[in-house]
């Protein structure tokens, strides 16, 4: 009898070893700063392209365009339809643009860094569970889901959350909000530490382990596989080498 007590008191010890965490530890969310300013002045020269052609239809004859009376009308209007849109995106988008994500032991802080304000904040304790949201389509197995998107490199993350005394999905792709300050150089790291935070302050809610594997996270240890990473992004741009070198051929 005492044998069996020992045996169960090892394996419950090692069980109790398995779910020891690592530490948190907060992190901030670090933009990879050519390419977003890269990407910022694309949005500036394409507006000013746009502006610039309805200045230039404006000022310059059919003569001096090429354009019969119907092309110019056509293509003024395009022109400014366009810059309506942008305009439209702006103002939308203006109160939600944010820079930078903070997550620590409260939850998860949204940051525009350009005025200091904070655009948003999700506590721990704001994640609800799936039971609670009504779904139109096939409900989630999961508390935390996510799906990928076919135009797009990088998963969508969602979850429900209870903001004022009302259940809504919080979607996530740990990417900022804002036109200079939209890719982050750390966000495996934002990913591993939101993960690990649901484990230490929500361990009721559920992640779908593909989370994991999808980003090289190990689900025990809850660390982040760069060599994996390293490899498989060695290997794709291989391929996708290897692709435009036989189209090149092809063609040409």
């Amino acid at each position: 009898m005492c044998i069996f007590k020992i045996i169960f008191l090892i394996f419950n010890m090692r069980h109790q070893q398995k779910k020891i965490l690592p530490p948190f530890r907060p992190v901030n969310s670090k933009p990879m700063l050519f390419l977003n300013v890269v990407f910022g002045l694309f949005w500036v020269f394409f507006t000013l392209f746009f502006l610039g052609g309805i200045v230039f239809l404006s000022i310059n004859s059919r003569e001096e365009t090429g354009l019969d009376e119907k092309g110019t009308l056509a293509l003024f209007c395009i022109f400014s339809l366009i810059i309506l849109a942008i305009i439209a995106l702006i103002l939308y988008s203006r109160k939600k643009m944010y820079t930078s994500i903070v997550i620590d032991e409260k939850g998860i802080c949204y940051l525009n860094a350009f005025n200091n304000k904070v655009r948003k904040e999700i506590r721990w304790s704001n994640f609800a569970k799936r039971e609670k949201v009504t779904y139109i389509l096939e409900p989630p197995k999961f508390d935390v889901s996510y799906i990928r998107q076919s135009k797009s490199f990088f998963d969508q993350f969602f979850w429900p959350v209870l903001i004022n005394n009302k259940i809504e999905v919080h979607s996530e792709m740990f990417l900022g909000k804002h036109f200079f300050a939209m890719l982050y150089a750390n966000r495996l790291e934002l990913i591993r530490t939101f993960l690990l935070g649901l484990a230490h302050y929500r361990p009721d809610i559920t992640v779908n382990p593909e989370i994991f594997s999808n980003h090289y996270i190990d689900k025990e240890s809850y660390t982040i596989d760069y060599n994996q990473r390293r490899k498989i992004g060695i290997i794709a741009g291989l391929v996708c080498a290897l692709i435009f070198a036989i189209i090149y051929f092809s063609v040409f």
